[in-house]
């Protein structure tokens, strides 16, 4: 009978001590899991904060964009209503003028908006 209860309290023992070693790892396991839904929330946050950013910035594109189509079409409708051919024709140094003075402020509104890297490489100028 003696030997029936050291080997019941045995049993016990062992398998309170796989029990503990469960217990343990599943804890460590939890921890990890917290840390990584921690993690998840962070990074949830950050990239909600970017497709508001994202969305704020399609906003004014598209706001800077219509304004753009606007002024287009107040162009087109300028060059609609003349005949610059016939002009050209009539007054050519009165057109030439105009056309230069423009091609020029064209030309000096893009090399203040491109970087001067760019110029470098495409003029051949090497880098800055």
């Amino acid at each position: 009978m003696q030997q029936f209860f050291i080997s019941i309290i045995l049993v016990l023992g062992l398998a309170s001590w796989w029990l503990y070693k469960e217990n343990q790892t599943v804890t460590a396991n939890n921890y990890k899991l917290e840390l990584a839904v921690e993690e998840q929330q962070r990074t949830l946050e950050v990239m909600k904060e970017q497709y508001e950013r994202q969305g704020k910035a399609l906003q004014n594109m598209s706001r800077k964009n219509a304004e753009i189509e606007q002024e287009k079409a107040e162009y087109l409708a300028i060059f609609s209503r003349h005949n610059l051919d016939l002009l050209a024709l009539k007054k050519p140094g009165m057109i030439e003028l105009r056309m230069n003075n423009a091609s020029e402020a064209v030309m000096e509104g893009m090399e203040n908006d491109t970087p001067s890297a760019f110029v470098y490489v495409i003029t051949g100028g090497g880098s800055p």
